[in-house]
């Protein structure tokens, strides 16, 4: 079998997770990421990773929203997997018992949320972005949830942004998520632009963790 042949029948789900590996790595042994999680910095950094997802969701949604019902991609666009309401309440909770503080949008941020507001109308594009944040925290997202607590103490009230009970059992509606990826009949084109897209967006994940470590990390001594 040819190279071109075996991509031809390789899932498209499976090409996208491969093709992505590195750059999810990557983005996973963030020095900013990995301190958080190992409990090196404050209650304060998750705020303000939290506040920065507070304004991606928000762009993701509404650029879901610019699809129009009629085309196959709705089938992955399922509302319960929306964040903005889970976040605003768990800021809300973190300024309430911890003090936390906004730091506002910081500009890697804003190149991220740019990067998804430009896919407004292209379901193609748009899915890069989807899948690299929803399927992340439907996987490693809930691992996430599990060191916060360990590290922080962070209860269930305020960690409700890593609730997806609506949608279990996780690794069947994952499962089931890319099974809708690999049928939405994409042409070749259409699957590079969409690897494309989500290597730009852990991409653009990293350079929030990068950002982030400048806010919080403790000064070297």
């Amino acid at each position: 079998m040819s190279t071109a042949e075996a991509i031809a029948i390789e899932p498209l789900s499976a090409r996208l997770r491969q093709c992505t590996q590195d750059a999810h790595e990557q983005a996973e042994r963030a020095a900013f990421l990995t301190r958080l999680l190992g409990g090196e910095l404050s209650i304060h950094a998750w705020a303000g990773l939290l506040e920065q997802y507070g304004f991606i969701y928000h762009a993701l949604e509404t650029a879901v929203d610019t699809i129009p019902n009629y085309h196959p991609a709705t089938e992955l666009f399922v509302r319960e997997l929306d964040r903005s309401e889970a976040i605003a309440a768990d800021f809300d909770y973190l300024t309430r018992n911890y003090s936390t503080r906004p730091i506002g949008m910081q500009p890697a941020t804003a190149a991220y949320v740019d990067l998804i507001r430009a896919c407004r109308g292209d379901a193609v594009a748009l899915i890069a972005h989807h899948y690299t944040r929803y399927l992340g925290d439907l996987s490693g997202g809930q691992a996430m949830r599990v060191m916060l607590e360990r590290s922080y103490g962070l209860p269930k009230a305020g960690s409700q942004f890593f609730d997806f009970s609506p949608l279990a059992p996780l690794p069947r509606f994952k499962e089931r998520y890319r099974n809708r990826l690999d049928n939405l009949g994409f042409t070749e084109a259409d699957a590079q632009r969409l690897i494309a897209g989500a290597n730009d967006s852990f991409r653009a994940n990293q350079e929030i963790f990068a950002e982030l470590d400048e806010i919080y990390a403790p000064a070297a001594a």
